[in-house]
């Protein structure tokens, strides 16, 4: 075999660094061991949980040129115990260094060596260092003492609670805040308040201790005894709420949501025609106009339904009445955290209905609904005009009595469906949005006919004008 200039180069180098890794690994020399530390003083703060607390560093130490490995356990102490109730790190062969974060330091401290929460001790820490030679003897370093301040961490989980809260006073169904994955102490919370106070709660079934109103409706206020002020936050009109707040500064953010909590929401139960499949329940339909208010027209079956805020998953939120099956004419509606108690909305008679939430009311009408016999169209784009005591007639479908067609002239104009004759007051069919042209696909009915909105014809001629009053629908066709 031969073997070339390079390869015999290569060789070279390569034996030459397993030799320094080898003397680097076996020979310690005879330098003493000995442990610092990076800080002297340390006061933690949960606000910096994630921060570095502390490094122990320490040297080789020497294994008396034997060649033989050294490994190496850092234990640490409150002073006064002598290493009596210790933990002991076994920190192996390699390393010469243990680094804490402010977490975990605190949580040592208090957990496992007996620290008192804001009060400062000194911690003791010691490295022993052992030979994998029976016949050398283990060595230590000096006593390294650090003076330490723990913290008593704030509560990990929070619950709201008070009248003006979604399930009231009742401990054992407070409504969960969610907890800030990145700060520690930092909650939050978005959902519908009603009139009246609130406060918040640490554990699920038990009033004390609690985070009141503390100076100002902006700061909180820790409360531990009953003999401590039961100051509470007040709302005074009803609606969506974000609520954000720090136990660590005790501070918090109240203020009115401009948006809606959520843009979809389902019918799910064998009351409504998709049944119980949570992976496709029937969607109700967003109010153009305000979209606080969901709707669902459809011929119900006698059973129950709830109202889901997500699809593929039983163990979402849910919009569910205050208590089970109460009666249709109840117009109170809650928003319950992961489905329980698992309230619903009960029909016992079946047919068409039409179903209306208001998330900024928290209020549900479930309506059985009678179809008009007569609908008529009113406007200037019609050839009658505005003329309320004889409108345009529209033609009822013989085989539904939820259709209604027209077909014929439309001049350029407006128009709107009114649900009776002789009297502007009426109640009206109209569309979500003023102005909504021939593309428009969705209307709704209007009580007394305000806000007073209207169709427009852009294009004289022939239009085929098909609507379905049950679902609220409209087709508007040129022809």
């Amino acid at each position: 075999m031969k073997l070339t200039i390079q390869g015999l180069f290569a060789a070279v180098l390569l034996l030459s660094a397993c030799t320094k890794y080898t003397e680097t690994q076996l020979n310690k020399g005879d330098g003493p061991l000995q442990l610092s530390a990076t800080k002297s003083t340390v006061t933690l703060n949960q606000k910096d949980d994630a921060a570095d607390a502390i490094v122990f560093n320490w040297t080789a130490g020497t294994n008396k040129g034997s060649n033989a490995a050294i490994s190496y356990v850092l234990m640490l102490d409150k002073q006064g115990n002598h290493f009596s109730k210790a933990v002991s790190t076994d920190m192996g062969k390699a390393t010469l260094s243990k680094k804490y974060s402010v977490a975990e330091l605190n949580t040592l401290l208090l957990n496992e060596l007996g620290f008192t929460a804001d009060s400062t001790a000194f911690l003791e820490a010691k490295v022993v260092a052992t030979v994998a030679n029976g016949n050398i003897p283990s060595d230590t370093t000096p006593l390294l003492s650090v003076q330490v301040t723990p913290y008593k961490a704030v509560t990990a989980t929070l619950f709201l609670i008070g009248d003006a809260a979604p399930n009231g006073w009742d401990a054992g169904k407070a409504t969960p805040l969610t907890a800030d994955a990145n700060e520690p102490g930092r909650f939050s919370w978005t959902g519908n308040l009603s009139a009246g106070e609130f406060k918040f709660i640490t554990t699920l079934g038990a009033f004390s201790p609690s985070y009141n109103k503390g100076a100002d409706a902006a700061h909180l206020f820790y409360r531990t005894a009953d003999n401590q002020p039961d100051d509470k936050f007040v709302i005074s009109a009803s609606g969506l709420y974000n609520i954000s707040l720090s136990l660590l500064d005790m501070t918090i953010d109240i203020s009115a949501s401009e948006l809606p909590p959520y843009s979809k929401l389902w019918m799910l139960g064998d009351a409504v025609p998709s049944g119980w499949d949570i992976q496709n329940p029937s969607p109700m339909r967003v109010d153009s106009s305000n979209q606080w208010v969901f709707t669902y027209n459809e011929i119900l079956k006698a059973g129950e339904f709830k109202i889901p805020v997500a699809t593929g998953n039983f163990a979402t939120d849910y919009y569910m009445p205050l208590t089970n099956h109460p009666a249709i004419t109840v117009t109170t509606a809650q928003l319950v955290r992961n489905g329980g108690p698992d309230y619903k909305w009960q029909i016992t008679t079946p047919g068409a209905y039409k179903v209306k939430l208001d998330l900024q009311k928290n209020t549900i009408g479930i309506v059985p609904f009678t179809p008009y016999k007569k609908i008529w169209m009113v406007g200037d784009a019609t050839l009658v005009g505005w003329n309320i005591d004889s409108p345009q007639e529209l033609t009822a479908d013989a085989g539904n009595p939820y259709v209604f067609t027209y077909s014929g002239a439309m001049n350029v104009g407006e128009f709107k469906f009114p649900l009776a004759t002789g009297n502007w007051g009426c109640d009206y069919f109209m569309p979500v949005l003023n102005g909504t042209g021939a593309y428009g696909k969705e209307m709704k009915f209007v009580p007394s006919g305000g806000p007073d909105y209207k169709w427009k014809i852009t294009q004289a001629g022939n239009y085929k004008i098909v609507i379905n009053q049950l679902y609220e629908t409209i087709s508007i066709q040129k022809i």
